[in-house]
This record gives structure tokens, C-alpha cells and sequence, in this order.
């Protein structure tokens, strides 16, 4: 494949990419005007996906965050990051996994697999009304 073709194919699977819905349970701050404000993310419950979590990438946050919804309804909010060396976390089939050296957290942000020692960085969760707020600071 010549580079001009390869650059091409390139360029049309990030515009179609573009054009892909965002899943459901996954927020994005451009497109919700998400922020954090004095330390405090404020989002609505509905926003949760069917498998209890929702991943929010909100201005002003110092990182991407997973909201869980725990089996007895509290929540917690999980740094995607890597303790290990701040490499980014994806959930991949309800397995939080580093896309950096492939170490593995389960839904509380424990360590599955490492080579990361320590857990994902976890922020407390509030519930009031139709609300949820993550506290940053």
C-alpha cells in the first residue's frame, strides 16, 4: 500500500469514527457541557447505562472518571488512569483494563493484574434526588 492510500484510509476511519453515536452510559463534556465546579461534578442519575456505570469526561476534571453503581445503590467514581505508569483505562467487557501495559481493575478499582501495585484512584459519590455528584477536592 502506497503511503497517499494508506493516509486516505486513514483519514476516512477517523470521520466515520466521528460519526458514531456515543454509548450509552458514556458522557462528553463538549458535548454535554459537563464541568467541575469548586471540586464538584454534578450529572443526572439517567445518564447511567443498563450496566450501572457511566463514563464522564468533564472540563475541569483531572481525569476521565467511571461512576459504578454499587449492588447495595451507592456509587463510587474510578480515575481512568494507571496507577502504574498514568497510562489510560478502558472498560472492556466490565474489565477496567490499561490499554498501556495491560494491567487489569475490577469494579471497585482493585488490581486484577498488574503490573500496576496499587488500585484506580477513587473519588466519593452522592446521591441527591436525580443527581449524582463526584467530589474532586
Amino acid at each position: 500500500m502506497q503511503r497517499r492510500d494508506f493516509l486516505r484510509s486513514a483519514c476516512q476511519a477517523c470521520a466515520a469514527l466521528a460519526l458514531v453515536p456515543l454509548a450509552a452510559g458514556s458522557l462528553e463534556s463538549c458535548a454535554s457541557g459537563l464541568a467541575v465546579t469548586d471540586g464538584l461534578l454534578r450529572f443526572p442519575k439517567s445518564s447511567m447505562g443498563k450496566d450501572g456505570t457511566a463514563v464522564i469526561k468533564a472540563k475541569g476534571a483531572p481525569h476521565p472518571v467511571m461512576v459504578v453503581q454499587r449492588p447495595d445503590g451507592t456509587y463510587t467514581a474510578l480515575a481512568l488512569n494507571c496507577p502504574h505508569k498514568n497510562g489510560p483505562v478502558k472498560n472492556k467487557g466490565g474489565v477496567l483494563t490499561c490499554d498501556w501495559h495491560g494491567s487489569t481493575f475490577d469494579r471497585e478499582g482493585q488490581v486484577t493484574k498488574g503490573p500496576s501495585k496499587a488500585g484506580l484512584k477513587r473519588y466519593p459519590v452522592e446521591a441527591v434526588g436525580e443527581e449524582l455528584m463526584v467530589r474532586f477536592a
